[in-house]
Order: structure tokens, then C-alpha cells, then sequence
């Protein structure tokens, strides 16, 4: 595996983070849907029961949150472990492809083939003229 390809374990992470998240999602909103049925409310047990629903989806929604910037950014990347060098290598595919977009972006703007312009000034108009004319073209006087 090179140092550009996120690990299998990292990926797992992630997707298990999304799946928490989804279902403290559903879990938040189905207190909600429960509340607007007459008849929800009264098979609930108690208020207590009700409103644990939505406190344990928003807690799941937080932790699968975390698993998702843990995974993206790589323990060091996500500031859990201080190791700036660590840090480096977990976040290396992400500045990569950022460099990269950089770098082609570049290459379209073709900055590289622009030749230095050199200009030298007239002594009596102060026009400015290319380095290899003996005139100026504004007055006409040797330069």
C-alpha cells in the first residue's frame, strides 16, 4: 500500500461512523414522528421513556461524527495524538490531492512558458521600449 492510499481499517471506520450517525438520525426524528401520533404517545411507557429516544440519537449522532473525522484525518491528523510527524503522514492523501489539484491547475495557466519581458526607458520622453530597439517609438531619438 503507498503512502497516498487510505487503509482498509480507516475506510471501515468511516463507513461505520456514517452508519452511526444514520441511525442516531433516525432514532432523533422517530421521538418526534412518535409525538405527532396521538396513539405513539400512549403506548409510551412513560415521558422519561420518550425522551431518551432522541438523547441517545443525538449522543449516537456526535460519536459517529467523531469515528468519521478519526478515520479521515487519521488519529494524529484529528489532533487526538500531538506527533506533528504523524500527523503529516495521516493526512498525506488529503494534501496530496490538494497539491495536486494545485499543480494541474498550474500547468493549464501555462506560467512556465512566459518569457522574461525586459524594457528599457527613453532618456528624453521616458517611453518605455523593448531592450533591443535603438529608437524609442514615442520620440524617435537614439537610445
Amino acid at each position: 500500500m503507498s503512502k497516498k492510499e487510505i487503509s482498509q481499517e480507516r475506510k471501515m471506520l468511516y463507513y461505520g461512523g456514517m452508519a452511526v450517525t444514520g441511525i442516531g438520525v433516525l432514532l432523533f426524528f422517530s421521538a418526534f414522528l412518535s409525538f405527532m401520533n396521538p396513539m405513539g404517545m400512549l403506548m409510551e411507557d412513560s415521558m422519561s421513556s420518550f425522551m431518551m429516544r432522541p438523547f441517545i440519537g443525538i449522543i449516537m449522532i456526535a460519536a459517529g461524527g467523531f469515528m468519521r473525522t478519526v478515520a479521515a484525518r487519521g488519529v494524529a491528523g484529528s489532533g487526538m495524538v500531538l506527533d506533528p510527524k504523524k500527523a503529516r503522514e495521516d493526512l498525506s492523501p488529503w494534501s496530496s490531492m490538494a497539491g495536486g489539484l494545485i499543480k494541474d491547475a498550474l500547468d493549464e495557466t501555462d506560467l512556465d512558458s512566459k518569457k522574461e519581458i525586459i524594457k528599457i526607458r527613453c532618456i528624453n520622453c521616458s517611453e518605455l521600449n523593448d531592450e533591443d530597439a535603438t529608437f524609442c517609438k514615442k520620440c524617435g531619438k537614439k537610445i
